[in-house]
């Protein structure tokens, strides 16, 4: 009797469980997991770290990030109360720290309704590139939009042709023009280092170079305000010096060698006149390398403001949506003095502002003719 009960009893149970089963032998809905691009903020964090030349750390630049992100995901009506996790202070890309970071992401993030993945990873890279400045280091997201990293507004004008003197073309398309002004004092000016397949700065300038000589040219007066960079600055700055040291190149690494001036480019005695420089914040880069390569052995002197520190070169990584991450990964200091240019600028010689910089500059190379 006994034993009967019990194998009617163990009979129910299996009805129960069957009854209680679910149906059509399918498994329970897993939770979402919210869409953080997380690939694509992988690839920004270690091309970052990796290459960065200001050795930012993983701690830094995650830290950064994750504020970022903060104040985005808070935009969208998310929760942005999440703590900050421990990462690690070190120079290297660290599997654990990017999970940790990625994770609390993701948590935030699954607290928006409709969240916007591609918003919230794009204020998080743009955050992180801010973390270690340099005007080499920006972001180009999917749609084109820019994200500088230092962040900087420059305050000085354009160049300003002065009055007077005669016509020596121009403007070209690098905007190049230029004219020799009362007393032979050839000023010059061009808005870009523009090398292109059918166009070189550097023929363009020696070009107008010819025919100031030609017509007496007694120094040069170079313009730079204004011009965003490009190619071509090294073997201008060689016309004008006999293979003297220029530039040296920094590494994350350490010190990566030295350009000097190519004495097979130097021009020559009639073009070796003494050249002012005027310069303020408003462009930079390859006129900040001509610049400060003729400084560097005093073959120059520079008249304006501080220059806006852009002397280096930058590494991109291209993303599959398009967007584009550029990283600063060297920076050059002076061969010859051992300044630090890059994010500090190049001093003047001759302080002045816009509206007096010529002026001034007309003035000293006077004294030298």
């Amino acid at each position: 009797m006994g034993r009967a009960f019990i194998v009617i009893l163990a009979a129910l149970s299996l009805v129960i469980v069957a009854c209680n089963a679910p149906t059509g032998g399918a498994s329970p809905t897993p939770t979402k997991t919210a869409d953080i691009k997380r690939s694509k903020l992988d690839i920004a964090y270690s091309a970052f770290v990796d290459q960065d030349v200001h050795h930012v750390t993983s701690r830094k630049a995650l830290e950064a990030a994750l504020d970022a992100a903060k104040t985005e995901i808070k935009a969208e009506g998310g929760n942005a109360d999440a703590a900050t996790p421990s990462f690690q202070d070190t120079e290297d890309p660290q599997t654990a720290d990017f999970n940790k970071f990625a994770q609390a992401i993701a948590g935030m993030t699954a607290t928006i309704s409709q969240p916007s993945a591609d918003k919230i990873a794009d204020a998080a890279i743009s955050g992180m590139i801010k973390s270690s400045p340099d005007c080499h280091t920006y972001y180009v997201d999917a749609n084109g939009g820019v994200h500088n990293s230092s962040g900087l507004a420059p305050k000085g004008s354009g160049p300003v042709m002065p009055n007077g003197g005669t016509s020596l073309g121009g403007p070209d398309q690098a905007g190049l023009q230029g004219k020799v002004l009362p007393g032979g004092i050839v000023y010059i000016t061009f808005h870009e280092f523009s090398v292109t397949g059918t166009y070189k700065i550097t023929d363009a300038v020696k070009a107008m170079l010819d025919k100031a000589v030609a017509q007496g040219a007694k120094a040069w007066l170079f313009d730079l305000r204004g011009n965003i960079g490009g190619n071509g600055a090294d073997l201008m700055a060689s016309w004008f010096l006999n293979g003297e040291p220029t530039l040296s190149v920094v590494v994350k690494t350490g010190n990566a060698g030295t350009s000097s001036g190519n004495k097979d480019l130097r021009l020559p005695q009639a073009y070796q006149l003494p050249i002012a420089i005027v310069q303020n914040d408003r462009g930079g880069s390859a006129p900040e390398v001509f610049t400060a390569s003729l400084k560097e052995s005093k073959r120059a002197t520079v008249v304006g403001a501080k220059s806006v520190g852009c002397l280096g070169a930058t590494s991109p990584t291209h993303m599959t949506d398009g967007a584009e991450l550029a990283v600063a990964v060297q920076e050059f200091t002076g061969a010859v003095t051992g300044t630090k240019y890059n994010n500090n600028g190049i001093t003047p010689d001759v302080a002045a502002d816009d509206p007096t910089a010529v002026d001034k500059a007309l003035e000293l190379l006077k004294q030298k003719i």
